[in-house]
């Protein structure tokens, strides 16, 4: 069995000053789209509500995007997820990697 590791981009939509969604989503995901599309990245992509409480002890609820990746080396999925907080003005992203177990007939 041959492994690979998966990793997952969870990104509040929520800007991490006002609390809110200053970024149009479908501007957001054509953007990501097209900057995985320039590098080559397999992804696939899709909307989720979570809940995240601030370093200020706000707590909110908010639409999530999550992005997943299969193929790519921790840095390069490091440099994608900084880009993408700078760009989204977050306080933190989520980064999970999972191992997969692949088996080819």
């Amino acid at each position: 069995m041959r492994k690979s590791v998966e990793y997952q981009i969870f990104i509040g939509l929520n800007d991490s000053q006002v609390y809110e969604e200053v970024v149009n989503e479908k501007e957001l995901v054509e953007m990501v789209s097209s900057f995985f599309e320039r590098k080559e990245v397999d992804f696939s992509m899709f909307r989720a509500k979570g809940g995240y409480c601030y370093d200020s002890d706000k707590f909110v609820v908010e639409s999530v995007l999550c992005i997943n990746i299969i193929g790519k080396s921790m840095l390069d999925i490091s440099r994608m997820a900084k880009s993408l907080s700078m760009y989204m003005n977050q306080e933190s992203i989520l980064i999970v990697r999972n191992e997969l177990k692949q088996k080819f007939n």
